[in-house]
């Protein structure tokens, strides 16, 4: 009986193993095709000029926030050899439950092009409202550059800041606006990333 279940416990692992070699690279193919939708929906206003460019790993000063991460995966979008934006990731690390990921475009004068949550687990009715399948609450952000408003405005309305949270919802909403206004200060002090003048 023993050598039986050892005999099945074997087979399986084998055929759990088999079934991952083969559909580890539909799986990989699957995230990038994925990626790549969702960069192509946040950058399209920039693409009526440009297109996307291969990501460049971008080693950040010390003083970068903690919404970045080091080395920062930027994908530029190109009119030709002038870098018009570009797309990064930032998170908010203080979600109500947990970490934020978000995709950020701007153009070169870093102005928002656009801003989307790609991966959370925020309380489904309350902080999922960050999800444009849900709301349009992410979308008050676009055409907004960080020197639009003074550093305490870039904040809830309850903290005393410009934009109104969801109700019954403050932690997630407080979480992705500090996370933005500390990704755009760094950026409006290093434009380089995406295609500015120092």
């Amino acid at each position: 009986m023993t050598l039986r279940l050892a005999l099945f416990g074997l087979i399986a692992g084998v055929f759990v193993s088999v079934i991952y070699v083969i559909t580890e690279p539909m799986i990989i193919e699957s995230k990038e095709e994925a990626r790549t939708k969702r960069l192509y929906s946040l950058a399209e206003p920039l693409l009526n000029d440009g297109r996307i460019g291969n990501p460049v790993n971008e080693v950040l000063t010390s003083n970068a926030p903690v919404s970045l991460i080091n080395p920062l995966p930027v994908t530029p979008i190109n009119d030709g050899e002038l870098q018009i934006g570009a797309v990064i990731p930032f998170r908010a690390l203080d979600g109500y439950s947990g970490t934020i990921k978000l995709l950020l475009a701007l153009d070169r004068e870093r102005r928002i092009v656009g801003v989307r949550a790609i991966d959370h687990k925020e309380t489904p009715g309350l902080g999922d409202k960050i999800d444009t399948r849900k709301t349009d609450w992410i979308l008050q952000f676009n055409g907004l550059r960080y020197v639009d408003l003074s550093p305490t405005e870039w904040a809830v309305a309850k903290d005393g800041g410009q934009f109104d949270s969801f109700t019954g919802a403050t932690i997630t909403p407080r979480a992705v606006v500090n996370a933005l206004a500390k990704t755009l200060a760094y950026v409006e002090t290093h434009p380089e990333i995406v295609g500015g003048e120092k």
